[in-house]
């Protein structure tokens, strides 16, 4: 099972890093037309690499919770651990509709011009993958303490 958790915070590491890089880049690229040419050269490559890792989290995250018996504590919060089993997988669940929100509009919109609606869900959706993955990661870090 060791390999499973090494290959579980691996892609947290390629998923969460990788959603800090283009959220540190959305805030610091100022410049229009600099963000079109960055956002259009990187940002298809980035979304099927990034679907990888989450599915590899996802898929080695239920092999975790059915290895360490954590599976039939969710809905639970009759207990700490339960409580933050649940709370995981509420905001994992969020995490993958903003994603697949996100990575819908940015394929559909690709060099081309959005919406009002389009740009204000992509970079909603942007923002909550931000927020929710740094929230994930505080629930995983309790997880792992009770562990």
């Amino acid at each position: 099972m060791t390999w499973t958790l090494y290959l579980h915070i691996l892609a947290a590491c390629a998923w969460i890093g990788g959603s800090i890089v283009l959220f540190g880049l959305g805030l610091f690229i100022r410049d229009k037309a600099t963000q079109e040419i960055v956002y259009g050269a990187i940002g298809p490559f980035y979304g099927y690499f990034e679907t990888v890792w989450l599915l590899i989290l996802i898929s080695t995250g239920f092999i975790l919770g059915g290895h360490y018996d954590l599976l039939p504590m969710i809905g639970q919060t009759n207990t700490e651990l339960a409580y933050w089993i649940t709370l995981k997988v509420v905001l994992v669940s969020g995490l993958s509709i903003a994603t697949i929100l996100h990575l819908y509009i940015a394929f559909a919109t690709h060099k081309r011009n959005r919406t009002l609606m389009q740009k204000l869900l992509s970079r909603g959706g942007s923002l909550a993958i931000f927020t929710l993955n740094l929230l994930i990661l505080w629930a995983a870090m309790n997880i792992r303490s009770m562990l």
